[in-house]
């Protein structure tokens, strides 16, 4: 069996996949949301279709911030999850 630390190097582990919300509520949240963007920027289309644009730029941009955001939680987690077994081993 392949170690863990191997498999995430490797690419097999990929913790940014695992964390999809496997809640039903959730995910029809999630959709809610979508087609109340979609609605919104329907609406600013036909009322000022550059103003659409712009709003779409913004949200984009913070859309690309996401995954350093992510990426950050995620290593605040596994040094959270380290420094707890350092803490364990210690106290043996």
């Amino acid at each position: 069996m392949e170690s863990i630390l191997s498999a995430l190097y490797n690419g097999e582990i990929m913790p940014a996949e695992q964390c999809a919300a496997r809640n039903r509520q959730y995910r029809e949240l999630q959709r809610e949301h979508c087609r109340h963007y979609e609605d919104f920027i329907q609406d600013l289309n036909r009322r000022d279709p550059s103003l659409a644009q712009k709003f779409i730029q913004i949200m984009d941009e913070q859309l690309e911030r996401l995954p350093d955001e992510g990426e950050r939680s995620f290593a605040d987690g596994f040094r959270l999850g380290a420094k707890l077994m350092l803490e364990v081993f210690r106290a043996e």
